[in-house]
């Protein structure tokens, strides 16, 4: 039996509200749809009671998922009340959709209020997936619009390459195995796996957004969402595409920085989260310069003549899905790391700023989290943490200049490396500062 306490009704009124929120975008899109589809006052005004009579809004998704609650309430540990809710529900959606439909009419409105009851039920097992899962359905169809202004822009091969993404991401790196291969025990096929597949997919995030965005705002979204990933990825990516079109160089160069910058937070985020304030305090001072001076960096590129009238047309790129390259990225990447774990066990805790400078090299990460955990469990202290983590940026921002140098020739490192040694050396000042003080 259904008891009448706060925390039923709390779960009764979130039912509602995840119908709602389904609803009224559904409601919404029809009312809009009447509103842009026709001019003439008298057909609006029909087409607009049509709308209304013959469309699914916010109180039926509101009773539908509702109803899937009530089902499971009443239900109890059974299944036989929710299925027959659900049936009933769809023998409804059914009759309503062929008693209304029309040539040019779709079934996502039915599919999702099929979706609705099944939501409301699972609110009763796992509430924030239900809600988690009833967000994705109502971007899903806020989305509509998006959608249609993006694919016409993208080719059949852009969607093959997406669709060989997802089944590396889906079926190939869970096959790898995750235990590691070497004595050191950092050589992890998966781990591997999934840094090619990362640069594979940063590869082809930084095509589409170039395809639907333009040159210069695509750039822009590539740098800031690759940077959270990997800088070093970025970098890789960008120089390729900056050889095999100059001009993308500017936008490109910005596309790094911007991701640099990210990396800067990242390391603070990653520091302050396991190190504590006692760690951050030393740290943030610079890391703030140096991501100012990379922030700056953009701004003048993205300002200045070349990257305004650079990429002005849509920039001729290959196929986004290079595998073979990816693949041998990977494997230079594994080497370092090889390199990095020896290393470390060669020359153990005395060797810490030597060690950070070569894992550095393959990614910043490993380092920052290594030292912010010592610090609490060994005698180190924040200024030697602190060293260690810069001297890590140090050697990977230095890697990441020799990569733009080899991928992208001399006319997208050249410049590259002078933006990217005056944001290392600003750093490395204000730390030798903020250390003695």
């Amino acid at each position: 039996m259904l008891s009448l306490d706060f925390a039923t009704l709390k779960e009764a009124a979130m039912a509602v509200a995840l119908g709602l929120m389904m609803g009224l975008e559904r409601e919404r899109s029809g009312f809009e749809r009447t509103q842009e589809s026709h001019d003439e006052p008298q057909r609006r005004e029909s087409d607009r009671g049509e709308s209304l009579h013959g469309s699914l809004g916010a109180r039926t998704f509101a009773l539908l998922t509702l109803l899937g609650w009530i089902s499971v309430k009443v239900g109890g540990e059974g299944l036989a009340m929710p299925i027959a809710v659900q049936a009933f529900a769809a023998l409804l959606i059914g009759l309503f959709y062929h008693q209304t439909s029309s040539p040019d009419r779709g079934l996502t409105t039915e599919i999702a209020a099929l979706a609705a009851p099944l939501l409301g039920m699972l609110l009763t097992r796992d509430a924030l997936l239900a809600v988690a899962l009833a967000v994705i359905v109502t971007l899903l169809l806020l989305s509509k619009p998006w959608f249609r202004a993006w694919i016409p822009r993208l080719h059949r091969e852009d969607l093959t390459s997406a669709m060989q993404l997802l089944i590396v991401f889906a079926i190939m790196l869970p096959l790898l195995p995750p235990r590691a291969l070497d004595p050191w025990g950092v050589l992890s096929p998966q781990k591997v796996g999934w840094m090619v597949a990362l640069i594979a997919a940063v590869d082809f995030l930084g095509y589409a957004l170039n395809r639907v965005l333009g040159s210069r705002r695509g750039a822009f979204m590539t740098g800031l969402v690759g940077g959270m990933v990997s800088s070093t990825v970025v970098t890789v990516t960008m120089s390729r595409q900056a050889r095999e079109d100059p001009t993308f160089c500017e936008h490109g160069q910005a596309a790094v920085m911007l991701a640099c910058a990210v990396m800067g937070v990242r390391v603070v985020i990653l520091a302050g989260v396991v190190g504590g304030p006692d760690l951050v305090r030393p740290l943030l001072l610079p890391m703030a310069a140096m991501v100012a001076m990379l922030l700056a960096a953009v701004w003048w590129t993205f300002r200045s003549g070349s990257a305004r009238t650079a990429g002005a047309g849509e920039m001729p790129l290959r196929n986004p899905f290079h595998l073979k390259r990816a693949l041998g990225w990977g494997l230079a990447l594994a080497t370092v790391m090889l390199v990095s774990a020896a290393a470390r066990a060669w020359f153990g805790d005395r060797g810490l700023i030597v060690t950070a400078g070569l894992s550095g090299v393959a990614d910043v990460d490993p380092i920052t989290l290594a030292v912010s955990s010592q610090i609490h469990t060994s005698s180190l202290s924040a200024g030697t943490a602190v060293l260690a983590i810069v001297t890590a940026i140090a050697a990977n921002t230095l890697a990441k200049a020799g990569f733009a140098w080899i991928s992208g020739g001399r006319a997208f490192g050249q410049r590259l490396t002078a933006m990217l040694a005056a944001s290392l050396v600003v750093a490395l000042a204000v730390a030798a500062v903020s250390l003695k003080m």
